[in-house]
């Protein structure tokens, strides 16, 4: 069951970066959550280390990730509270969310000032008997302590967020990309709550304070159904992101006062990341490419040339504009139509040709949404020009 360890923390590795990397209107979002899954693959990979029997051969990578993992429940609480509130602030309160790690620098640093054999003969035993690693006392705490502590933290943080995450998932229209964030949202917690009510009890058995699991099957002698389930809680948030790609940039939430953008001040930015003029800036790059006129232009490929998601496009559109990307699409066409209607084509062309050098399959599509759109066919406007 190790194997599962070095699963999540390659996956986790190659998220987080793409997470980072990947360009997206709410890069706020996005690399909060990157840093959580880097955070998690380092966890995963040392225990992988340790409880492989490999730390001897990186006796580098023991004492100091302490740090980082007390960290690891920060981007967790930031990330939902930016994608329940549509923004990303700091609160004095928030303050406490730090104490965890300033006790684990209080901690590491007073290690690293030992005499070298005090943290030889830590590594040592962490080598020899892994299963033992978590009774090792520091200055103020011990590993297992170290351990209970972080997953309290965890387990605080998922209660104090779950009264806004239910209110969020109630509330909001009822429309698939909602909807689908909504199953994430609740996935996502689900799964961190699982991890950190699983650590607790392990914590708490590795200092002997009880053992209610004593009559379940073990696994093996150093691990039991508790150290199996961790490892699934562990998998399963790694693999989680796989089920729910498209929500994984955010949701653009609506403004409550306005359904358009057009009563929008000048200069004023949209929620989420969406600023106007960059947004506008980049469509009108791709109207002078006449990109809208490709047959297989679709919206899909519109998000890639654009670098957006795909979603916020059809919500910039909706808001700004009133229309589905379907219907912008049309009405561009439609303009380019009548352009060249206006400049003769049908002189020396036919509907046919028009039809697809607007970019439409059949000329039966093309004439139904010209029609819809002027209330009068491609041949009648020509007809007006006479």
């Amino acid at each position: 069951m190790i194997i599962i360890l070095l699963i999540v923390a390659i996956f986790g590795f190659f998220l987080s970066i793409t997470l980072f990397f990947k360009k997206s209107t709410n890069t706020m979002a996005t690399h909060i959550l990157g840093s959580f899954y880097f955070l998690l693959s380092v966890y995963t990979l040392q225990a992988y280390i340790i409880d492989g029997g490999f730390l001897e051969h990186f006796t580098w990578f023991f004492l100091w990730p302490l740090l980082p993992y007390h960290l690891i429940f920060i981007p967790i609480y930031y990330y939902f509270k930016v994608i329940l509130t549509d923004q990303f602030k700091l609160d004095e309160a928030e303050l406490i969310l730090l104490v965890p790690f300033l006790i684990g620098v209080i901690d590491v640093t007073y290690v690293y000032l030992q005499p070298a054999d005090f943290y030889n003969s830590i590594l040592s035993e962490t080598i020899a008997k892994p299963e033992r690693r978590l009774n090792v006392q520091y200055l103020l705490l011990s590993l297992d302590q170290h351990l209970l502590m972080r997953h309290l933290w965890q387990l605080g943080v998922l209660i104090v967020l779950f009264p806004e995450i239910k209110f969020f998932v109630k509330n909001g229209e009822d429309e698939a990309l909602k909807n689908i964030l909504d199953k994430w949202l609740m996935a996502f917690w689900g799964v961190l709550m699982f991890m950190a009510v699983l650590a607790i009890i392990y914590a708490l058995e590795k200092m002997m304070l009880f053992k209610i699991f004593d009559s379940l099957i073990m696994i093996d002698k150093n691990g039991g159904i508790i150290t199996l389930s961790l490892y699934i809680a562990l998998f399963l948030i790694g693999l989680i992101p796989v089920y729910f790609p498209s929500i994984l940039y955010g949701y653009p939430q609506k403004p409550g006062s306005t359904s358009n953008f057009n009563s929008i001040e000048a200069g004023e930015d949209l929620k989420f990341g969406l600023e106007k003029e960059e947004v506008l800036k980049k469509l009108e790059h791709l109207k002078e490419n006449k990109c809208h006129l490709e047959k297989d232009f679709k919206l899909s490929e519109c998000a890639r040339k654009l670098e957006m998601p795909s979603h916020h496009i059809s919500y910039f559109l909706k808001q700004y504009y009133g229309l589905s990307f379907a219907a912008y699409q049309n009405n561009l066409r439609t303009e380019h139509a009548k352009k060249l209607i206006e400049e003769g084509y049908l002189e020396n062309n036919s509907i046919d040709a028009l039809a697809e050098e607007c970019g439409y399959t059949s000329r039966n599509s093309f004439r139904k949404t010209f029609k819809s759109l002027i209330n009068i066919s491609p041949s009648e406007y020509a007809g007006t020009l006479n």
